[in-house]
């Protein structure tokens, strides 16, 4: 019986020893729940004052200007005339930076096949012409997230050079007598540039 009440004291003291030790290395345990906030940059991109999500087709807003001279009107392309078309990207609503590439080519309606696109420049930042190659169509590109507004100068020409051309000056009076199309094709595509 002795043997009892130790073996009984005994397993109190385990208890009472296991609760103090578990008292004495109790865990805390503590819970909060927190939302983190931030903005989100849109994705508003205006080309010639028209959003290029919400519009896909610019074609009225390009307005190709000839310089005026005393040989031809202002308003017709003819051979060996240059003018150009301004494309203006206002990306004042994003703050983030992104690239750009513009490719120019005749199209499948273009009666005309020697009017090109020559070159570009970027009006008020490089007044030279950066005159495009003959394998080369596109221009690439870039604006810096702090650039609000940026303009691309694209110049098109009538090749008029009777070594380089492709129609003659016959076929040129025809097309003009039948009202045929002088049309450059512009494909212009925005990529947010990432680290």
């Amino acid at each position: 019986m002795k043997k009892k009440i130790i073996l009984f004291f005994a397993f109190v003291w385990l208890i009472i020893s296991l609760l103090i030790i578990r008292s004495t290395y109790a865990k805390y345990l503590s819970s909060i729940d927190s939302n983190a906030n931030f903005a989100i940059d849109g994705w508003k991109i205006l080309l010639n004052n028209q959003d290029i999500i919400q519009n896909s087709d610019f074609s009225q807003t390009l307005n190709l200007i000839f310089s005026e001279n005393d040989y031809y009107d202002p308003d017709y392309i003819v051979p060996s005339a240059m003018g150009y078309f301004d494309l203006v990207i206002d990306s004042s609503n994003i703050s983030l930076a992104f690239k750009y590439t513009i490719t120019v080519s005749g199209t499948s309606v273009n009666d005309i096949s020697d009017v090109k696109v020559a070159g570009y420049s970027y009006p008020g930042l490089q007044e030279n012409i950066t005159y495009l190659t003959s394998d080369q169509t596109s221009i690439v590109g870039s604006s810096a997230s702090s650039v609000n507004s940026s303009t691309i100068r694209v110049y098109v020409t009538w090749n008029d050079d009777h070594d380089t051309e492709t129609l003659n000056d016959i076929e040129d009076t025809a097309i003009a007598i039948s009202n045929g199309k002088a049309v450059i094709e512009a494909n212009i595509v925005f990529e947010q540039l990432t680290a």
